[in-house]
């Protein structure tokens, strides 16, 4: 993943070049990325911000949080999981 510093390079290479492939030489990266950028930014959308995905973890973290809460911070991952496992939580710990 690009830091947003290299996608400003990157659209301004595009911008002093006009060409994708002379902008990815010039930014050091595949052309398909400047497409890429160059498209969500006619597109109106910030090529830096990064979307917020749904994490298999985000239904449970209410009770984690209780757990961590009600124990002061003493609670074990390992007892964590152990709750939520019986609630449905089906990743790892």
């Amino acid at each position: 993943m690009k830091s947003d510093e290299e996608i400003m390079e990157i659209l301004e290479a595009y911008d002093l070049t006009g060409s994708y492939r002379k902008a990815a030489e010039l930014a050091g990266c595949d052309h398909h990325t400047v497409v890429r950028y160059v498209q969500l930014r006619g597109q109106g959308v910030d090529p830096t911000e990064r979307a917020v995905r749904a994490k298999l973890i985000d239904d449970f973290l209410p009770k984690v949080e209780e757990l961590v809460e009600r124990s002061r911070g003493r609670v074990g991952a390992d007892a964590v999981h152990k709750k939520i496992a019986a609630m449905g939580f089906t990743g790892t710990d």
